[in-house]
This record gives structure tokens, C-alpha cells and sequence, in this order.
């Protein structure tokens, strides 16, 4: 379970490393209720890392075993997500669709990746009343 949670992480991580383009993301004017609140994590995650704010990543978008699988050795959280969003060119992230069941939701979330569009299929966790990214599939059907 821990190596599932890890790969998630790490792929989580990694969702803006290869986007192209200068743009942010909008997509919560797009829908009501907790769908609204899970794009809204989409686009403060294009926000934050517009503006290299890794630690609001880690502390306030990522669920906690997101972050804690992003702790390894004597990187932390922060230091992983800083080198993927040094390597970032683009922000902008697209929602093409939010399920919500309880407190877990996905959203496939579309964004450029190695010159191609690709969708991901992105999965949030509420804690607390709050929407969390827990992890990423590699690629939404």
C-alpha cells in the first residue's frame, strides 16, 4: 500500500512538470457545490504554482500522505515539489469533468504534457471539510 501511495505522490508531483504555455486555470466558475470546491483545488494548484508557493502545495492542497510519500530521506514535501515546478513552463490545468461521492471526488483534469494534451484523471479526498488532492492516475479514458 505504501509503494501505491508513493507512485501516486510522485506522479501527483509531477502534473505540472511538463506543461507548455504561460497560462493559469479558471475552472470553478464552471460548477456549484463540492464539485465548485474540488476544481477550485485544481486551480489553486495552478495558482500556487504559477507562483513557486511549493509549501501551499504540500500544506494546504495535498492530502497528507500526498505530502508525507513526498518526504523521502532528507527531502521534504517542498524540496520535491520545488524541482518539479522549476521545470514547469506552464500552469493551466483543465477540468473536463468532477464526480463527487461522499467525501472523495475525481476530476479529469486535461494539461500539456511533452507537447501533447493528455488528460489525467485526478483523485481528491474532504478532510476536515476540505477537498485534498490524494493522487493522479497517469491518464484519464
Amino acid at each position: 500500500m505504501r509503494s501505491a501511495v508513493l507512485a501516486l505522490a510522485a506522479v501527483a508531483a509531477l502534473l505540472l512538470a511538463g506543461c507548455a504555455g504561460q497560462q493559469t486555470s479558471n475552472n470553478a466558475d464552471d460548477y456549484t457545490g463540492d464539485q465548485k470546491a474540488v476544481a477550485q483545488v485544481v486551480d489553486d494548484l495552478a495558482d500556487a504554482g504559477m507562483k513557486g508557493k511549493a509549501a501551499d502545495i504540500c500544506n494546504t492542497l495535498f492530502s497528507t500522505e500526498v505530502a508525507d510519500a513526498l518526504s523521502q530521506g532528507n527531502r521534504n514535501c517542498q524540496d520535491a515539489v520545488s524541482d518539479q515546478l522549476d521545470d514547469a513552463s506552464s500552469f493551466k490545468l483543465d477540468v473536463v469533468r468532477v464526480e463527487v461521492s461522499g467525501d472523495t471526488a475525481t476530476a479529469v483534469v486535461r494539461s500539456q504534457f511533452d507537447g501533447t494534451e493528455e488528460p489525467r484523471t485526478m483523485r481528491f479526498e474532504k478532510a476536515n471539510g476540505t477537498w485534498r488532492i490524494a493522487g493522479l492516475e497517469a491518464a484519464a479514458q
